[in-house]
This record gives C-alpha cells, structure tokens and sequence, in this order.
C-alpha cells in the first residue's frame, strides 16, 4: 500500500514516517500549531479532505487515543496500513494485525499473534506465540517471553521484562525496567523487581 496518511505528526508519528519513507503520502494532526508545517518534509494536514492516499495509519502512541481515532477513521472507510521497519525481523507465521507498528530492531517470533494498533517500539522482542491484544503499546527495549498474553490497550514500559507463559489483563501499565514473573490483572499498574501491583484502577486502592 502506497500513499499513505499518519494521522499524528508528533513524535511517534516522525517514526512511523521514516518507517514508510517514499510510501508517506503527508500527516494529519488537529493541533493548530502543526498545521500548514512539514515534518520529516511531509506536510501537515488539518484532515485527510482532498489528500489523495490509499490507507492510513494512526501514530499516536497513548493507547486509549490511538483506538478512538483508529475507530473513527475506519468507520467513515479508510483502510489501515501497516508499518514494519526493513530493520525489524518478522517471523513469516507471525500474524500482524490492521494498523500495526514495529519500529527498528524489533523482534516477532514464530506463530506470534499482534492484535489491530499494536505498537512495537525499538528493539522489543516478541516471543514464539505470544498474543499481543488490540491497540497494546511495548515500548523500546522491552522483551516477551515465550506464550505471553498481553491485553488490549495495555502499556509495557521501556526495558521491561515479562516471563513466559505470563497473562496480562486490559490496560494494565507495566513500569520501565520492570520484571513480571506472576499474572496480573487488568487495570493495574506494576513496578519493581519483581514487579508488584502498586494501584489497582478497578478498586481505586493505591497499593496492594
């Protein structure tokens, strides 16, 4: 798919334009601030009126927005694109979902699964059949282990480590450098070696 529109010209939305390079057809971004400028030499949009592409794709990194907008777009019938850096190593029985993006260095192993709007920052490593749910976002240097299934819209923070066979629920935010070695639940956020659960979304408790 070629002539394609990042919608966010922030700084994700820089990588996901070098990832594409000649495929970038330009960005979209609704801050007045970015309008009518140039990033990476695209121009930036208001909207995607009158720009002539084949697909979109959405490089927001907060995991929440990248879903509204992702939801937005399709539903008024764009299609999502994909971006995977040529640096980046996928595994051919690896499936990636609509929308997905794996920056430089990344790694996806075999029968590994990567839900709609997943983002795969520098140098993440995804192991042998992982499933990654929609619009989850692994930020750099962050490894999986092997069988780790990793809710939607769940962070995982730079550097982080998760064991195999580890079960993440949905939006649970996994602090930088952390190490998770038992399941946890959704809506949680977990710090430290190893990491333990230190507020809990579902019950407003600040530590657990």
């Amino acid at each position: 798919m070629n002539g394609i529109v990042i919608i966010g010209a922030g700084g994700h939305g820089a990588i996901v334009a070098d990832i594409l390079r000649e495929r970038a057809a330009g960005f979209v971004d609704e801050a007045p601030a970015l309008q009518g400028t140039a990033v990476l030499g695209l121009p930036v949009f208001a909207s995607l009126a009158g720009i002539e592409h084949d697909g979109v794709i959405v490089a927001i990194g907060d995991n929440a927005a990248r879903r509204a907008v992702t939801e937005r777009v399709v539903s008024a019938g764009e299609r999502l694109a994909v971006a995977i850096h040529p640096f980046a190593s996928v595994a051919p029985s690896a499936t990636i979902g609509e929308g997905a993006m794996i920056c430089a260095g990344a790694i996806v192993l075999p029968r590994a699964t990567l839900g709609r709007g997943v983002l795969l920052n520098t140098k993440t490593s995804v192991d042998h059949d992982c499933v990654i749910g929609d619009f989850v976002h692994i930020a750099p240097a962050a490894t999986l282990g092997g069988d780790v299934h990793v809710g939607a819209e769940t962070f995982i923070g730079p550097g982080a480590t998760v064991a195999a066979g580890i079960r993440i629920g949905a939006r649970a935010v996994i602090g930088a450098g952390a190490v998770v070695v038992r399941d946890l639940p959704a809506d949680v956020t977990a710090w430290g070696v190893p990491a333990r659960i230190t507020s809990d979304r579902r019950s407003g408790s600040p530590n657990r």
